[in-house]
């Protein structure tokens, strides 16, 4: 997992790919670049958004509320229930594994002895339980606003929950839960986990499949890795529209073979989309015969050859991606447009990729005190 997910993120913020793409209708140079110098803009206006939204701002008051499940409990510590289910509310954190260990160390979570209602009690700033009622579900009733602690109006309910132990770290292999403010729900998630729990990958999912709202911003996203094959897909919608999508896939020849023998892939903002097909195989044989080329040039040609990528604005052609050499014979990645001119990709790539990492990486910093 971790290096197909390398590669997404490389494909994400860098696009050192080439391509020939040979249909008709294409966009004017001028069209690309507006359509593409856009995407930083509108990325981080929903970056502001989503951090502000009001699933957000309720669940970051109740992490930092006492554990209800912590005064009965034989621990002074947490349980990572709540965490587990905050945590997977983020996109940033389907791509990273934390080397940090938990400091949630408490005993396994047992749904079924925890089921009930936990109601905040402010007077005397402690949660009143109802054990056992309902029966079948954890149903949790705080206040949404960390300033005004007396209004109980936000309630989640944990309809399922089941974790496992890797390495001293508690994962969720099955969660369902939402979260309503004054009866509008604001947060749903919906998740289920196959993980490694022995050998190199221990710690990581060998399968995903998640589903998260986050009014208005819903999430929805798949893995699944095996011996020779490995796929990832990865969404976002607004408002039942959706403004960002990703997906890999990549095929290794034999199971334990370090390098796949083809990676493909897609990453899309909005309207626009990256497209990009590698022959690993046929790549490696042109690097590894590097010196017979007579000239940099050939060299950047046969490599070019063995990857066809491109840009596409609402289906439509737009540039070409290719590697090539600046005036100072400096390797460059170019944007080849209709008119067969080109520039460097690189000014465009270097804003788009820092507006990705405060998309995904600023989301983790938000609740970095949970």
């Amino acid at each position: 997992m971790k290096k197909l997910l390398a590669m997404m993120l490389m494909l994400a913020s860098v696009f050192f790919f080439a391509c020939s793409d040979d249909e008709d209708e294409k966009l004017s140079k001028e069209e690309t670049k507006t359509e593409i110098t856009q995407l930083s803009t509108d990325l981080s206006a929903k970056l502001t958004e989503m951090a502000e939204s009001d699933g957000m701002v309720a669940m970051e008051a109740l992490m930092n509320m006492p554990d209800p499940f912590a005064s009965t409990s034989k621990s002074n510590d947490k349980y990572v229930v709540l965490n587990n289910i905050q945590k997977y509310l983020l996109p940033y954190n389907y791509v990273k594994k934390s080397t940090e260990k938990s400091v949630f160390e408490a005993d396994h979570f047992n749904f079924d002895r925890w089921v009930g209602t936990y109601t905040w009690n402010n007077t005397v700033e402690a949660w009143d339980p109802d054990y056992g009622n309902p029966d079948n579900k954890i149903i949790i009733i705080f206040p949404a606003d960390s300033t005004d602690m007396d209004n109980n109006n936000a309630k989640i309910t944990i309809h399922n929950y089941d974790e496992i132990l890797i390495d001293y770290e508690y994962l969720p292999t099955d969660v369902d839960a939402d979260l309503y403010i004054s009866d509008i729900k604001v947060v749903d998630i919906d998740l289920t986990a196959v993980w490694f729990t022995s050998g190199e990958y221990m710690g990581e999912p060998t399968s995903l499949d998640v589903s998260v709202y986050l009014i208005p911003f819903e999430f929805t996203g798949d893995f699944s890795h095996t011996s020779t094959a490995a796929s990832i897909n990865f969404a976002i919608n607004y408002d039942g529209a959706q403004f960002f999508s990703t997906g890999l896939g990549a095929t290794w020849t034999n199971a334990g073979d370090s390098n796949p023998s083809n990676v493909n892939g897609y990453i899309q903002f909005f309207e626009v989309k990256f497209q990009v097909n590698i022959d690993v195989d046929n790549l490696i044989i042109v690097i590894n015969d590097m010196d017979s080329y007579e000239s940099g040039v050939e060299f950047l040609n046969a490599i070019n050859a063995e990857i066809d990528a491109y840009v596409t604005v609402s289906g439509t052609w737009a540039a070409d991606i290719e590697l090539g050499l600046d005036a100072s014979d400096e390797l460059d990645i170019l944007f080849v447009y209709a008119d067969g001119t080109s520039e460097s990709a690189i000014p465009y790539f270097e804003n788009l990729a820092l507006e990705l990492e405060d998309f995904f990486g600023e989301l983790e910093d938000y609740y970095s005190n949970w």
